[in-house]
């Protein structure tokens, strides 16, 4: 099956889809609020929010909202809203897999792994040789 335009977000794309779900944001506030709640993981520089603002807009996520000065304000529509929800649902499924399978791991993983890194010490050349050439 084809991936659809915008099926997975990346990082960036899911903290500005966020910043919105509290409200209207400009671009300085949806940057702020991205660097406060990721703890400074998440810094979005004008070119990468304004590049996802704009295609958002052309995607129907988002709308302008209005301006204020000189700084312009974006509110998240229900096509936005869904597509967040989405990503976060399918972030959780990921988070509750990797927590299931750290508990249920089957030993015949655990084995091949432990099996890999045998082959992998007996594949190396010995200490000190050199490649042929």
């Amino acid at each position: 099956m084809p991936r659809q335009p915008l099926e997975n977000l990346t990082e960036s794309m899911f903290y500005v889809l966020m910043a919105l779900t509290r409200g209207d944001a400009c671009g300085a506030e949806i940057t702020a609020f991205a660097a406060q709640v990721s703890g400074g993981a998440v810094r979005l520089g004008p070119a990468t929010l304004y590049t996802l603002l704009a295609r958002f807009e052309a995607e129907g996520f988002l709308r302008e909202a209005g301006t204020v000065g000189c700084k312009r304000y974006y509110r998240l529509t229900a096509a936005g809203k869904a597509v967040y929800d989405g990503e976060r649902a399918r972030l959780q499924r990921c988070l509750d897999d990797a927590a299931r399978a750290a508990i249920t791991a089957p030993a015949s993983l655990t084995k091949g792994a432990e099996h890999d890194e045998n082959e992998r010490e007996t594949d190396r050349a010995p200490s000190g040789a050199l490649p042929a050439l």
